[in-house]
Order: structure tokens, then C-alpha cells, then sequence
């Protein structure tokens, strides 16, 4: 598989990753009974509070913050998507997934995730969703997501299996 096709599959796992991640905190927010509370504070740390205004959709103001606030989240995640396909492509990049991986390249891997999530909140200038987030969340979370995109791309690497002939 050449460069391009190694990049590819890194975008691809990076997405798988994203998912992931996306889908484990929002189980948890629905655990607690707060859909998307972890998309909407981390798109606003990232982005800015909403000024105050309540989620009312009985009030044209209501109405706006509700936009405002889908489409902070779509954006936060569409960032997210991104930032996890870079680490993807530089993980396939790094490292040769046609052998057997072991637990460096798992922790190497995680280690980018956390480093882009710390980056993008950086660029943002807020340290609200490292707070929010806490320590702990974060690196079980860069784990998750370092075993989920390992996974794929030496799942992706791995040799088709050679057809027998049936008589």
C-alpha cells in the first residue's frame, strides 16, 4: 500500500476513532440524563458562551440560541472528526501496522489524541472543557480512542485470507 493509501486508511481510522469517542460520551450523557451536556460545554469552551440567552423555543430568542447552540456542536464536532483523522493519518504514517502491534504504538497513538484535543482547546484560548473534562476523562477517553484506531488499521493492514477451492 503506498503513501496515499496508507493516509486514506489513517483518515478512516481517525473517523472510526471519532465516533468512538462521540458515542461513549454520549452514552454517559444519557446515563445522566443530559443529551449532548458534554458536546454543548466543550463547543462552548471552544466557541464562547451563548451570552446569557435561554433555550426557549417559545421566544424567537429562545429559537436563535437554539441554532446557535446546533451549530456550535456541529461545528465543535466536525473539528473533532478532523482533528482524530490528522492523528489517524499520522499514526498510519508512523508506525507499520502489517505486523503485529503491540502496547507502544496504542500509547503513542493516545498520546496524540490527548495532544489534539489539548491543541484545539488551545487554539481556542479556553481551558473550560479541560476543566470540565477533567484528567482522568481525558485519558480514559485518549485510550479508547488509541485501542479503536490501533484496531482498525491493523485491521486494514491484515493480508486478505487466501481463497480455498471448494470441490
Amino acid at each position: 500500500m503506498g503513501m496515499f493509501g496508507r493516509a486514506i486508511c489513517g483518515a478512516k481510522a481517525g473517523a472510526v476513532a471519532a465516533a468512538g469517542v462521540a458515542l461513549s460520551f454520549f452514552v454517559l450523557d444519557l446515563i445522566q440524563f443530559q443529551p449532548l451536556a458534554t458536546a454543548g460545554a466543550l463547543s462552548g469552551a471552544a466557541f464562547g458562551p451563548t451570552a446569557g440567552v435561554e433555550l426557549d423555543l417559545t421566544s424567537v430568542s429562545g429559537v436563535i440560541a437554539g441554532l446557535a447552540t446546533a451549530f456550535r456542536i456541529a461545528t465543535f464536532t466536525v473539528v473533532h472528526f478532523l482533528m482524530f483523522s490528522l492523528v489517524g493519518i499520522s499514526a498510519s504514517l508512523i508506525f507499520d501496522w502489517r505486523q503485529p502491534v503491540g502496547l507502544r504504538p496504542v500509547l503513542v497513538v493516545a498520546a496524540l489524541c490527548a495532544a489534539a484535543f489539548s491543541g484545539t482547546i488551545a487554539m481556542s484560548g479556553s481551558v473550560v472543557a479541560l476543566e470540565y473534562l477533567g484528567p482522568s476523562a481525558l485519558i480514559a477517553v485518549s485510550f479508547l480512542a488509541g485501542v479503536l484506531l490501533c484496531g482498525y488499521l491493523r485491521l486494514a493492514a491484515m493480508p486478505e485470507p487466501e481463497e480455498t477451492p471448494t470441490d
